[in-house]
């Protein structure tokens, strides 16, 4: 059992991915995030790899992050991710 991530792990985890897709994103130039107040992930099947971050303000969708990885759809946990798209 000492190999199952806590709860707090995953949480950090996740917080680190939204950070690197935040880092990749600002990087680009002109690109940029509405304002919001909830956030949405998608993952791909039952892997850790998110497939789109959804961004909504009073419910409304503002803006939709879509990563893209070396392989496509990724089948296992932890895909090299090459491409995030913003629509």
């Amino acid at each position: 059992m000492d190999d199952i991530p806590s709860i707090l792990d995953t949480a950090k985890l996740r917080h680190l991915v939204l950070n690197g897709v935040s880092n990749i994103a600002n990087s680009i130039q002109g690109f940029q995030i509405p304002e919001y107040d909830e956030l949405a992930l998608t993952y791909y099947g039952s892997t850790n790899n998110i497939a789109t971050v959804a961004y909504s303000k009073a419910s409304a969708i503002v803006a939709t992050l879509t990563l893209a990885y070396s392989v496509q759809p990724p089948t296992a946990n932890d895909a090299n991710l090459v491409m995030v798209s913003i629509a």
